[in-house]
Parts: C-alpha cells; structure tokens; sequence
C-alpha cells in the first residue's frame, strides 16, 4: 500500500468514524496525517498544517482533515 493510500485511509476512517486506532476525535479538531499516521491533532487547521510541514515540506505528502459532520450539497 502507497502512502497515499495509507493516509486516504486514516482520513476516511477520522471523518467517517471519527476514529482511528482506537483514538477518538471530536468535533472541531484538524488531524494532520502523514504516512498513514496521525503527527498533530489540532484546534486550528495552521496548527496541523504547520506540524506537519516542519516534519515534511512537501507538500505533496501528507494532508490535513477537519473533523466535521458530512454535508450534503442540494442542488435545485
């Protein structure tokens, strides 16, 4: 499995489940995801972003998911 898949599965489990790995998160919260393993559980997305830019630069890896209840788009 690639780190992208790895980190795509994280995320969907945080937002889908608000879990991972029996860590629970809560509303609100930003987790910052690289490797497919959580580096900072944040309450503001520059927090998470920042953490995890000091820890890879690259800004192709990684990614940070805002712990959120999904929303539906309704188009008329």
């Amino acid at each position: 499995m690639s780190e992208h898949e790895k980190t795509l599965r994280v995320a969907e489990a945080i937002r889908t489940h608000y879990a991972w790995n029996g860590r629970t998160f809560r509303e609100g919260q930003f987790v910052a995801i690289l490797d497919g393993m959580i580096v900072a559980v944040t309450d503001r997305p520059e927090d998470a972003i920042a953490t995890l830019r000091a820890m890879d630069p690259d800004t192709e890896h990684g990614m940070v998911v805002p712990v959120k209840h999904p929303q539906v788009d309704i188009i008329r």
